[in-house]
C-alpha cells in the first residue's frame, strides 16, 4: 500500500506513521540528514524529486501540518530566497553534495584508503580556484537559461567528458568552450547579463563549487578521490562515508545552519498534535 502521487495523497502521509517524516529530494540525499537527526525521533523519507518536495511544502505552509521537508536551494541561493515556513528547510548551497565538498572529509577518506594524504597533485584550494576558473562562465550560462525557462540544458550531469586525462583533475578547455559556446547562441544578451550579475555577486562571498548542480560536484569531489588513491572506488562509498563523517569535521556557517535548523525543525514537529494511526482514512487518496 503507498499513497498516490497527488498534493492531498503525499501530505496524508503523515498520518499513519509513528515518526515525524522529514522528506527530502532523493534516495542519495538519506544518509547524510539521517547522520545529524540519529538521535531524534524521525525518519528521513525520500520522494522522486523536487516537485513532490515541492507539493509537500505547499500543503505544510497551507496547513501546518506535522513534518519536515528539505528543499534544495539550487539557483534560488543567489538571491537569498527564504523559506515559507520554519519546518521547510532551504539548503543555503545547491544541494547536500556540497555540503561534501569539504577538506578534511576528503581527505580522511583518502587517508582510510592509502598511506600518503596528499590530495592528488595539488591543494584543496587550488581545486577550488581551477573548479571557478574552468567553469564560472557555464555557470552563468546555465543560471540564464534556467530563470528565463529556455529548456536549453547547459551542463551534462557529470564532468566527466570535461576532463584532460583519466588519472588527473585537468579540465579540457576546447571541451568547455564548445558548450559555452553552443549555450551562448541559445540565449538573449539581457538573460546573461543578468546572470553575470547574480553569480558574481554570489562567488564574492561564497565559492562557485557551492552553486555548482549536485551531481556535478560530486563528480569532482570523485575524481579527486580516484586521483589521489589510485584505484577505482565507488559513487555509493564516497557519498555514505562523506555524509556521516562530515557534520563531525566541518563546521562551516552553512553546516551548523542547516544542523540547527534541521533539528529544530524536527523538535517543533514532534511536539504538535497528531491523530497518529486510528485516524479515519476517508478522505486519503491510496494505491496499490
Amino acid at each position: 500500500m503507498s499513497f498516490a502521487r497527488t498534493p492531498s495523497g503525499l501530505a496524508a502521509e503523515h498520518l499513519f506513521v509513528q515518526e515525524i517524516r522529514v522528506y527530502v529530494e532523493g534516495s542519495s540525499d538519506r544518509t547524510f540528514y539521517e547522520e545529524v537527526l540519529q538521535n531524534y525521533d524521525c525518519q528521513v523519507t525520500p520522494r522522486n524529486g523536487r516537485e513532490q518536495c515541492e507539493k509537500l511544502a505547499a500543503a505544510l505552509v497551507q496547513d501546518n501540518l506535522p513534518y519536515v521537508v528539505v528543499l534544495d536551494g539550487d539557483y534560488g541561493i543567489l538571491e537569498r530566497a527564504h523559506s515559507k515556513h520554519r519546518r521547510v528547510i532551504l539548503l543555503q548551497r545547491h544541494s547536500f553534495e556540497n555540503y561534501l565538498f569539504e577538506e578534511e572529509p576528503i581527505a580522511q577518506f583518502c587517508r582510510d584508503r592509502m598511506d600518503s594524504h596528499e590530495l592528488a597533485d595539488y591543494g584543496f584550494q587550488e581545486i577550488i580556484e581551477k573548479t571557478e576558473r574552468n567553469f564560472k562562465e557555464l555557470i552563468i550560462l546555465d543560471v540564464a537559461h534556467q530563470r528565463s525557462k529556455s529548456g536549453y540544458q547547459v551542463l551534462p550531469d557529470k564532468p566527466e567528458r570535461f576532463y584532460e586525462t583519466p588519472q588527473k583533475i585537468d579540465f579540457r578547455n576546447d571541451e568547455i568552450e564548445i558548450y559555452c559556446t553552443a549555450a551562448t547562441t541559445h540565449i538573449d544578451k539581457q538573460s546573461l547579463v543578468d546572470a553575470t550579475t547574480l553569480v558574481e555577486n554570489f562567488i564574492r562571498r561564497r565559492r562557485l563549487i557551492d552553486l555548482l548542480p549536485g551531481h556535478f560536484a560530486f563528480g569532482i569531489i570523485r575524481r579527486l578521490i580516484i586521483a589521489t588513491v589510485k584505484r577505482p572506488i565507488t559513487n555509493e562509498e564516497i557519498r555514505l562515508y562523506l555524509s556521516r563523517v562530515v557534520w563531525g569535521l566541518v563546521a562551516t556557517p552553512d553546516h551548523n545552519s542547516l544542523k540547527r535548523r534541521l533539528r529544530r525543525a524536527v523538535r517543533e514537529a514532534q511536539k504538535m498534535p497528531r491523530l497518529g494511526r486510528g485516524v479515519s482514512r476517508a478522505g486519503v487518496e491510496l494505491s496499490d
